[in-house]
């Protein structure tokens, strides 16, 4: 009887340990399904550093190698919202290179920060454009390509990016032939005007020959000598002509006239700013008081040379 009891207590004692362990996991297992719950939610949320911390304590209560894997991706994805933060500070700088070697490196599994991600790199893109068309239109086309191409090394699927880098290329290389002809033309323009300039020299040396036979006829003219201040005025007007010939004078007058021919009824060429440069190479002297003066003369705000008569009041 008495081992059939003790039999029987032994039974009962068997059966209370094994519930108990039962339950106790049950229980464990219970906790972990509601932490791993826990876990999943925080990363729904974007809360990676929360879900590492969960994943680290159900390893520790369970020792199952799966939530240490687990851990694993959620530090990635913590990494990966790293990445989008940084991104993020990078844009505010107008940092854009660095900007998106940040956004690219955010996951793909990342459904916090991925999306926003792909938004951001194309606002970037569209910021890099904009900068580079901005240096392209200051003719900087250097730097328009150096800002395309570092971008372009880091987004080398960009489409955009490529067709800018050609637009600006072209762009460059038409400006680069736009220089090349006005470089060539302002050498064949300086060739003219260095001929025309030692072409004038040379008549302004037969013209000034000339004023002074004119001077020496009007002082053996008796007939002319009888009018008195008439003498003295026509003498004052050559003595003039002969200083002016062969000497560069500036102009005083705002839209000073230069005509064709020396006189006021000729076409009319042009008008010409103060302070254009003014080569006299031949002088009229004309009744009015004034002398005609044919000149080589290159415009102040144009630099264009023309061959034509300005009038003696509007130098200095």
């Amino acid at each position: 009887m008495n081992k059939k009891r003790t039999g029987i207590i032994i039974i009962a004692i068997i059966i209370v340990f094994a519930a108990a362990f039962f339950g106790f996991n049950l229980k464990n297992s219970s906790d972990a399904k509601n932490l791993n719950k826990s876990a999943q939610d925080a990363i729904a949320k974007g809360e990676y550093q929360k879900a590492v911390d969960i994943y680290s304590n159900l390893y520790d209560k369970t020792n199952d190698a799966t939530y240490i894997e687990k851990k694993r991706a959620a530090v990635e994805l913590m990494s990966s919202q790293n990445y989008y933060d940084l991104g993020m500070e990078y844009l505010k700088k107008s940092e854009y290179i660095d900007a998106a070697k940040s956004f690219i490196r955010v996951r793909e599994d990342d459904n916090v920060n991925y999306q926003k991600s792909q938004q951001r790199l194309q606002e970037t893109t569209q910021k890099v454009i904009m900068n580079s068309d901005s240096l392209a239109e200051d003719s900087n086309y250097e730097a328009s390509l150096n800002l395309l191409n570092a971008y372009y090394k880091v987004m080398p699927k960009e489409k955009l990016i490529k067709d800018k880098i050609e637009e600006i290329e072209e762009a460059r290389d038409k400006f680069k032939d736009k220089k090349e002809e006005e470089k060539k033309q302002k050498a064949l323009s300086e060739q003219k005007e260095k001929e025309a300039r030692e072409k004038a020299e040379q008549l302004a040396q037969e013209s000034k020959q000339e004023l002074e036979k004119k001077k020496q006829d009007a002082k053996s003219n008796e007939s002319v000598k009888v009018e008195g201040s008439k003498v003295d005025e026509s003498q004052s007007l050559i003595d003039l002509s002969i200083e002016l010939v062969g000497k560069t004078y500036l102009v005083t007058n705002d839209n000073a006239k230069i005509y064709a021919q020396p006189n006021k009824n000729s076409e009319l060429i042009s008008t010409i700013p103060m302070g254009s440069e003014v080569y006299i190479y031949e002088a009229k002297p004309e009744s009015s008081g004034k002398v005609w003066c044919h000149a080589i003369i290159k415009s102040s705000d144009t630099f264009k040379s023309y061959d034509a008569w300005i009038s003696s009041n509007n130098l200095k």
